[in-house]
């Protein structure tokens, strides 16, 4: 308290008060002068500094001299007994309270003078009309336990409509996420970039079945159908077709009749083998099924209907996986390869034979072309696919993929920009096309990231991806805000690990990069071989990179090999089987590039 009663006697608070009025004002003037001679913003920071380091000068000045009848004397040397002047403190209180005066006059001036900013007014998102998401039908059945059913059968109709070549569908994934949400479709409509929105109910008791769906219109919230299907389990076919033409029609699409056939095909008239094929394709989404269960499902499906082609394709990239060494997919029953092998091609084969049409032919053709790493057959399959779907972006971005794997780049920038034009077009700026697309052209690719990356609800996938982009891009602090963007929404460890590395890395934090290599699974001897090649090869260890994979350069091991072909800095020359494949076919790959944004370890 004493202290305190010293400051104010000592009339410190008032000459503290009185200088920040002061500087205020002082750094007014300065910014106006900067402004009406054109002086670097330096002079401007300059002045505030000596402002700042002036205040304390002033506080003790004020505390070490004192203003006395005789004038200014230091408060040491005066006698103890010695009466305050008043005329002090009634001076700075008027200094201060004038100061004040022309502050706010200065604020008011200042108010006048500056325009009022014109209101921008924001351009609407030019939404595709012929575009729809379907939620996922809520589960009404009195036991509650037919989820997977109405997920099913919600898949189906989402997989009809994507059959349709002039309405876009929003994915599954995205599609989703928005499980039991309640009311507002136009946000989530807004947030999927659809027109529509199809949601509905299932109601399944004994065999018993009611299926409600209805259309609405995002836009004003109305509905444009709706209606409710009542029958048994053996109905269940039917009503999703019925569902999905109705859409069709409401929503005016242009369909010939063989596409509309393929829209409303299910791929097996038989309600159980669908089911059967529906638990199957739920559990290979859950970590709780094995698969030897998901297998097994599958061939009661096609035993049931031989000719359920889907049925077939699953088992085949089931069997592709399980033969696969980098993926970690493994059957759970002691199995030789040379029998998965077999169960591979008697599955592809049967899917290639049922086919529902050439195009679906063509893209199972491509399937076994690429397991047999014949890669120019592969992307003449894979061109075949495109062409019979013109407007379908992902099936270019696949198409870019492939000549990527040939090594010729400039295909695959030709046929990137397009997959990018129909992309846009759509106002879908997917991950799926720019993934592929920074690595032979970046300029385009950078702008499908700001696009994505502008879009509500960014899922942490197309952050994964757009990350990598902008450090392409040389963009390491636009980067690591999308580094901290991606670990708030991200899961996965090794996702959140990349990520953390690659950022590391691009801002020269070697050690940092290397211990979060360090503490991941990734880099244990189990971890699965294209993480570990990617972390390597971002941490600047080329040649830890090339022997963690070496082991790959033979036998089943060269379609996983081959995978690496996609990335343009991955070099074939050391692993001299894959070097006699791309050789037999006439393969000759440009060299391989460098990450840019890759440890340095001179």
């Amino acid at each position: 308290m004493n202290l305190l009663h010293e400051l104010k006697y000592r009339n410190v608070f008032r000459i503290a008060a009185a200088y920040a009025v002061v500087g205020w004002l002082l750094a007014q003037v300065a910014d106006l002068i900067v402004d009406a001679f054109n002086l670097p913003d330096t002079f401007l920071q300059m002045i505030i500094i000596l402002l700042v380091l002036g205040f304390p000068v002033a506080l003790l000045f004020a505390w070490v001299f004192e203003l006395t009848p005789d004038g200014v004397r230091k408060a040491k040397d005066l006698p103890p007994n010695m009466p305050k002047d008043p005329r002090s403190g009634r001076f700075l209180n008027r200094l201060t309270i004038g100061l004040l005066i022309i502050a706010v006059a200065w604020l008011g001036w200042d108010k006048i003078q500056r325009p009022a900013p014109e209101p921008v007014a924001e351009e609407p998102a030019v939404v595709n009309d012929k575009s729809i998401a379907v939620l996922p039908f809520a589960d009404f059945s009195p036991d509650s336990q037919q989820g997977w059913f109405a997920d099913g059968l919600t898949d189906e109709i989402l997989n009809a409509l994507a059959r349709t070549s002039d309405l876009r569908v929003a994915s599954r994934t995205s599609s989703f996420q928005f499980r039991d949400t309640q009311g507002d479709l136009p946000r989530i409509a807004t947030e999927l970039g659809v027109a529509h929105i199809l949601e509905g109910s299932v109601r399944r008791a004994g065999d018993k079945l009611r299926v409600t769906a209805q259309l609405i219109r995002a836009a004003d919230d109305m509905h444009l159908w709706s209606d409710t299907f009542d029958g048994t389990t053996d109905d269940s076919i039917k009503i999703q077709e019925q569902i999905a033409l109705k859409i069709a029609q409401a929503m005016e699409t242009a369909m010939d009749p063989d596409e509309l056939e393929r829209m409303l095909s299910a791929g097996t008239r038989s309600v159980e083998a669908w089911e059967l094929y529906v638990r199957a394709d739920i559990g290979s989404y859950s970590s709780d099924a094995t698969m030897v269960e998901v297998v097994d499902l599958l061939e009661r499906a096609i035993d049931i209907d031989p000719t359920f082609v889907d049925a077939h394709l699953a088992l085949a990239h089931l069997w592709m996986s399980h033969l696969n060494p980098a993926q970690g997919v493994n059957y759970e029953q002691p199995i030789p390869a040379s029998e998965a092998r077999r169960r591979f091609y008697e599955a592809i084969a049967s899917a290639q034979e049922f086919a529902r049409s050439e195009a679906s032919r063509a893209e199972y053709d491509a399937v076994l072309a690429r397991f047999d790493i014949r890669l120019t057959d592969y992307v003449a399959a894979t061109r075949r696919v495109a062409d019979a779907r013109p407007e379908q972006y992902a099936e270019l971005a696949q198409l870019m993929s492939a000549y990527i794997l040939l090594g010729d780049y400039p295909a695959a920038r030709e046929i990137g920009a397009e997959a990018m034009r129909l992309a846009m077009a759509a106002d879908d700026p997917s991950p799926g096309v720019f993934q592929y697309l920074h690595r032979v052209d970046l300029p385009p690719a950078l702008q499908m990231a700001e696009a994505a990356m502008a879009r509500p609800n960014v899922r942490a996938e197309t952050i994964y991806q757009a990350h990598r982009v902008y450090l392409y891009a040389g963009d390491v602090e636009r980067a690591a805000q999308l580094a901290r963007l991606h670990r708030a929404r991200e899961t996965d460890e090794s996702s959140i690990a990349m990520v953390g590395v690659r950022q590391a890395c691009a801002e020269g934090r070697i050690e940092d990069a290397e211990a979060i290599y360090a503490t991941l699974d990734a880099s244990g001897p189990g971890a699965p071989a294209a993480n570990k090649w990617l972390f390597l090869k971002t941490l600047g260890r080329d040649t830890d990179a090339t022997e963690a994979v070496r082991y790959l350069d033979e036998g089943d091991g060269l379609f996983a090999l081959s995978g690496f072909l996609h990335y343009t800095h991955f070099d074939p020359r050391p692993f001299p089987n894959l070097m006699a494949r791309l050789e037999a076919q006439g393969i000759q790959r440009p060299p391989p590039t460098d990450i840019p944004f890759a440890c340095r370890r001179d």
